[in-house]
């Protein structure tokens, strides 16, 4: 999933540049993005510096310098979207096995009731995985996605729309309007996610929701493995997320019932031991991702 930042009008995207200093040609946050409070290095890494906001309420993580845009583009294209539709993404951040996606599906389902007929927009859909099996279940899927590869290849092999942006939806099929809105392993990708929420509200209907995963920088890899953490080590990601950090992001972006969702996944290449150690890990709040379901004020209405 690629992204540009859009928004350099407004403040907090103009304080980057202010505070910035120069490395490589590169931007440099040494403030939150988010909160506008002090952040201290944290991690220095191979491509870039991993930051923490100090604030007690807010605690987001963030990679600065970030690459450009053209030097995301390349990346995008050489390790995750080769040219060839044949060809399979280098990264393992787009490896989520078919098995865990229905298992997230069929659960989804049994928490809010049947998804057959309920339109989805798979928000940085990359190749269209999970829209694929978003059909299986009744699902009518949209996918948004900057890559024109991996939006050719979805669009092909999922049979479904897929649009550049949302602008882009917005003047193919307006209005639009979705019950459900997924962003798998997405948000970590975003120049500014709390903005690109704002955006993202909009399409969502009142009593729709908002289903989000990303990694998890409290798990017990990212503990122990720390410059080495996969989350870490790719550079097309921006920001690296806990509980509060997240739920700060996903309230500044307008969210205002965000509720931790623990779904219980079998993954097919994990052993018993590995099995029991996940559902503890899970249990305790260490396992390697995050997820949350979220609505918006209007339902109440």
């Amino acid at each position: 999933m690629q992204s540009k930042c859009s928004h350099l009008e407004n403040p907090v995207c103009r304080n980057e540049c202010e505070v910035g200093g120069a490395d490589g040609g590169r931007r440099i946050m040494n403030l939150c993005p988010l909160c506008g409070s002090e952040a201290v290095r944290e991690l220095n890494l191979s491509h870039t510096v991993i930051w923490k906001c100090r604030a007690n309420n807010c605690g987001l993580e963030f990679a600065s310098p970030q690459l450009e845009d053209h030097e995301l583009a390349h990346v995008y294209s050489t390790l995750y979207y080769p040219a060839t539709a044949d060809s399979r993404p280098v990264k393992r951040r787009e490896a989520t096995p078919d098995s865990v996606l229905r298992q997230v599906l069929s659960q989804l389902e049994a928490s809010l009731g049947t998804l057959k007929g309920l339109r989805l927009l798979d928000y940085g859909c990359g190749r269209g995985p999970l829209s694929r099996i978003a059909f299986d279940f009744g699902l009518a899927p949209v996918g948004i996605e900057p890559d024109p590869v991996a939006r050719s290849i979805a669009a092909g092999r999922v049979g479904m729309p897929v649009y550049s942006s949302l602008a882009e939806l917005c003047s193919k099929r307006p209005p639009a309007k979705f019950e459900l809105i997924i962003l798998w392993n997405v948000i970590e990708h975003l120049r500014r996610p709390w903005l690109e929420l704002q955006e993202i509200r909009r399409f969502l209907r009142p009593t729709g929701r908002l289903l989000l995963c990303t990694m998890n920088t409290s798990c017990l890899r990212a503990r122990i493995e720390r410059g080495r953490w996969m989350s870490y080590e790719d550079p097309t990601h921006f920001y690296y997320f806990n509980r509060r950090s997240l739920e700060r992001v996903l309230g500044s972006g307008g969210f205002q019932r965000v509720h931790e969702w623990k779904p219980k996944i079998h993954y097919p290449h994990h052993g018993t031991f590995r099995h029991c150690f996940y559902d503890v890990s899970t249990v305790f709040g260490v396992s390697d991702g995050l997820y949350y379901l979220c609505s918006t004020a209007a339902e109440d209405a």
